[in-house]
């Protein structure tokens, strides 16, 4: 066996150096990579909440409408919420019911009708009960997501 001289060292393994940098690279990749994916789980967990919280206050705006519209306003042909049993309307009112963070618009449809809550066998008592119904519908990413709010009115 030949000795090496000293202070040169014989490399037995060429580009090990090369290697061990590219698993390192790699597997630091792969931690980003996974970190990466975490922040952006509870980023949309945080819009997730935004959206509930925004299209529970469209509802509950419906909802305080529905209380404060007179009730002869309520029973008539022009009502903003038509009679059911002249067929639910297919079709609603589009609105704008707020802004994520980013200054995008989260946008749906409001469908409206009303349905008589007024029991037949209750002829004495003389109540007129109309059930108010509104329907939003809205879409985040590709899902398309309904909530509804009904309000009793009674005379």
């Amino acid at each position: 066996m030949k000795a090496s001289p000293p202070g040169c060292r014989r490399h037995r393994y060429r580009g090990s150096l090369l290697l061990e940098a590219s698993i390192a690279m790699g597997a630091a990749a792969i931690l980003a990579l996974l970190l990466m994916k975490s922040s952006l789980l509870s980023i949309s967990g945080n819009q997730w909440a935004s959206v509930q919280s925004l299209t529970d206050a469209a509802l509950t705006k419906e909802a305080a409408l529905a209380q404060r519209v007179p009730f002869a306003e309520v029973a008539s042909n022009t009502s903003l919420w038509p009679d059911a049993a002249a067929g639910i309307p297919s079709s609603g009112q589009s609105v704008v019911i707020g802004r994520m963070t980013g200054g995008n618009p989260l946008s749906g449809t409001i469908t409206r009708f009303r349905v008589s809550a007024t029991p037949s066998d209750d002829a004495e008592a003389g109540l007129t009960l109309w059930r108010l119904y509104s329907v939003l519908r809205y879409k985040v990413g590709r899902n398309e997501y309904v909530k509804s709010s009904s309000t009793l009115r009674v005379q």
